[in-house]
């Protein structure tokens, strides 16, 4: 990915790192790349922080070890204020009981110290601009659906809503690996590709909860989690995973996880869509 000088005029991020050496290299770069910069020492500074500029910060990148309150503490506590948004941890931890930690506290990305400035700022651009597609697709789904209850009486109308779907739905078999759960994290469909992709036929997989699929660092817990998330935020929640997929591969994908509602505005299941990396 080539680094666009414009998108970067458009981020503003949250920096949290109390070493005063490392804080002092990544502030006059991070200054001329982003839009805005805000940096803090600690976690209870980065809370504190984040609180007063929500409204401002496109993604937060934080160290683990701090005084007074860790990242992971932080990120939790940010996670508690009803809040979608991107997180990175930086990190010198490699071993997997970390890893699943940050993975349950919703991490995005962890990248292990010393950092690369370009590596981490690529991230930084990739994360935030996959944050406002998935945000502007749930807007534009959730404007479709209002129009489409508020039409759904005229039958012409439902012939045009049903021709697109089939058309979508032969997009989605072939192209998407997504699949559907219900409010139980139990999968009840999925696309063609999806169970081509993990090499499950239709009757092995459909009724089975979601961590039947085999992934390097996820529980049962670890997807009721995220799934929580979703209902919590009301917003669409990414993460990142390792997979084993067909011929027993690892892969990773990003795991874009938004709960699908009934007439009554209450969630009855959740939508997955796997991003191959």
């Amino acid at each position: 990915m080539k680094l666009d000088t414009k998108e970067l005029k458009t981020i503003t991020l949250l920096y949290v790192e109390d070493d005063d050496v490392v804080r002092s290299q990544i502030k006059p770069l991070m200054n001329k790349l982003f839009k805005k910069l805000f940096i803090a020492v600690d976690g209870v500074d980065g809370l504190e922080q984040y609180k007063q500029h929500q409204n401002d910060i496109d993604i937060i990148v934080t160290d683990i070890n701090m005084p007074n309150m860790n990242g992971l503490d932080m990120i939790e506590k940010i996670n508690e204020l009803n809040t979608s948004i991107p997180v990175i941890v930086t990190t010198a931890h490699t071993d997997s009981k970390f890893i699943l930690d940050a993975i349950n506290k919703s991490v995005d990305k962890y990248m292990a110290k010393p950092l690369q400035v370009k590596e981490l700022t690529l991230n930084i651009v990739n994360m935030v601009l996959k944050y406002r597609r998935l945000n502007s697709i749930e807007n534009l789904s959730k404007n479709l659906a209002q129009k489409s209850k508020a039409t759904d009486t005229l039958g012409h109308q439902l012939d045009i809503v049903q021709k697109q779907n089939n058309y979508n739905k032969a997009i989605i078999d072939n192209f998407i690996v997504t699949f559907t759960t219900d409010k139980n994290g139990n999968i009840v469909s999925g696309s063609d590709k999806f169970f081509r992709y993990f090499d499950f036929s239709i009757d092995e997989i459909v009724g089975q909860n979601v961590s039947i699929l085999r992934c390097d660092l996820c529980t049962q817990e670890t997807f009721q989690k995220l799934m929580l998330k979703v209902i919590h935020t009301k917003k669409t929640v990414v993460s990142t995973y390792s997979f084993k997929v067909n011929n027993n591969k690892s892969v990773d994908c990003d795991v874009t996880i938004s709960a699908i509602y009934d007439k009554q505005s209450l969630v009855n299941g959740y939508k997955f869509y796997l991003d191959i990396l």
